[in-house]
């Protein structure tokens, strides 16, 4: 009885997220069908320019290298698979965001193995065997890393 009733309270307390409308058992296993609630985006009130200064303010140098933005696709995908990749049937991800999760998840791990194998190379100071693994497995950039990393040594 205490147990239905905290579950009916822990449904009040998320009334702004999505609702269970169906659940049907497919080939692929059980798919679920929600119901968003409709998001409503209310910009920021525009703030005021600031003031020109009186004398202009003479810059000696500028920073080598400014901060790089946040990549913000980057953050939806980590979100994205902490959130959906292992989530349990109670979980307020839809079917594509779990399926979307996972594919992320074994890009990232087989990532994270292309990298583990190349640096081992290097670290064996093998530079062009690590270069050419990191080639044939489709990591550009970190072919540039290694190639960049192997360069003094060579």
């Amino acid at each position: 009885m205490s147990l239905a009733f905290a579950f009916a309270l822990a449904l009040l307390a998320q009334e702004g997220q999505a609702t269970l409308q169906s659940c049907v058992f497919e080939a692929d296993g059980w798919v679920c069908r929600y119901r968003v609630p409709e998001a409503i985006y209310r910009p920021q009130a525009p703030t005021p320019a600031a003031p020109a200064p009186a004398a202009p303010v003479p810059v000696e140098a500028a920073p080598a290298a400014a901060a790089p933005a946040p990549d913000r696709e980057a953050a939806r995908r980590a979100r994205l698979i902490s959130r959906c990749a292992e989530a349990d049937w109670l979980s307020l991800c839809t079917p594509d965001d779990r399926r979307e999760a996972k594919a992320l998840k074994a890009q990232a791990e087989a990532r994270t193995a292309l990298r583990l194998e190349v640096t081992a190379l290097a670290a064996k100071d093998q530079c062009p065997d690590a270069i050419r693994v990191a080639l044939e497995g489709g990591d550009l950039d970190l072919a540039r890393e290694i190639r960049a990393f192997c360069a003094p040594a060579n």
